[in-house]
C-alpha cells in the first residue's frame, strides 16, 4: 500500500508540474505574438519554448508510465483483497 501511495504522490506532483509548465508555454506563446519583440528577444523566447516543450514531453511520458504503474498496483491490491 505504501508503494501505491508513493506512486499517487508522484503522479500528483508531476500533474502539478505539467500544469505549471503548460502555463509557461502559454505565457511564452503570448509574448511571441507581440510584434514589439527584437529579433534577439524573439529568438531567446523561441529557444526557451523549445526547451520547455522538450521537458513537457518527457514529463507527459513519465506521467503516462506512472499511471500504468498505479493501475497495475491497484489491480494487484484488488486481487489480493479478493483472494486473501
Amino acid at each position: 500500500m505504501t508503494q501505491n501511495d508513493t506512486i499517487i504522490t508522484k503522479v500528483e506532483r508531476l500533474e502539478e508540474s505539467l500544469k505549471e509548465t503548460l502555463h509557461k508555454v502559454e505565457v511564452i506563446k503570448r509574448k511571441l505574438e507581440t510584434k514589439l519583440l527584437s529579433a534577439e528577444s524573439r529568438e531567446r523566447l523561441e529557444n526557451e519554448l523549445y526547451e520547455i516543450k522538450k521537458v513537457l514531453g518527457r514529463n507527459e511520458k513519465e506521467l503516462q508510465s506512472l499511471r500504468k504503474e498505479n493501475a497495475k498496483s491497484f489491480m494487484i491490491t484488488g486481487n489480493e483483497v479478493a483472494h486473501p
